[in-house]
């Protein structure tokens, strides 16, 4: 496995929770995904994914968000964005059609990270193909992820999106995604001191919903 940076290992190692769930095959991850029906699902670590699916997924992401990187605070790195994607530590959820296991049709990337004082599970990635989106897969998707992080004993789910990406936006707001505290915008309603009018100056906010 490569290396780990001082604040790689802090987020992996945090919490005994976390280091456990980090030392769960993949086989023992899908266990939790059994029941899943509509579309026959697999979840692989990044070390073990296949050349030609690495490819696909690779695609997958380039197509669906390298405009909106582009475009963004973030910016397009492809050598940065590959070694956050296929890092040793990344877990993929990956769904094909039944009569087409070969092509991957969408896909999520997570980690287990303790952040926070939290045991958190987070979603890197959240991909589906554009003639198989507004099917329900980014909902079974998301559920798979509720799933394995309730089975993990995980206490939330965490993910970034960018404010440009209103479709996103939108469909985490309907499955119950909120502001995190975290986020560089939140503010907390009930903390009467915080009477700052100061404009934070970002395009990304970082939301989560409990897993329970």
């Amino acid at each position: 496995m490569t290396k780990l940076t001082k604040e790689e290992r802090l987020l992996s190692e945090g919490s005994e929770t976390v280091k456990r769930a980090n030392k769960k095959s993949a086989k023992q991850l899908g266990v939790a995904l059994k029941s899943a029906v509509g579309f026959p699902d697999a979840i692989c670590l990044a070390n073990e994914l296949e050349e030609d699916v690495r490819a696909q997924l690779w695609q997958l992401l380039e197509c669906n968000m390298r405009d909106l990187y582009v475009n963004s605070s973030m910016g397009w790195n492809p050598l940065e964005k590959q070694h956050e994607f296929f890092h040793p530590l990344a877990r993929f959820v990956l769904v094909s059609p039944v009569n087409n296991p070969d092509e991957i049709v969408g896909f999520s990337t997570f980690r287990f990270e303790h952040e926070a004082e939290e045991d958190i599970l987070y979603c890197y990635e959240l991909q589906i193909s554009p003639l198989h989106q507004r099917t329900g897969l980014g909902r079974f998707l998301m559920n798979a992820l509720r799933v394995i992080g309730r089975r993990m004993k995980m206490e939330k789910i965490m993910l970034t999106v960018l404010d440009k990406n209103i479709a996103a936006n939108r469909f985490y707001s309907r499955i119950g995604f909120q502001l995190d505290e975290c986020s560089p915008t939140y503010k907390d309603p009930e903390d009467e001191s915080d009477d700052s009018t100061e404009v934070v100056d970002v395009d990304y906010q970082i939301l989560s919903k409990l897993v329970s």
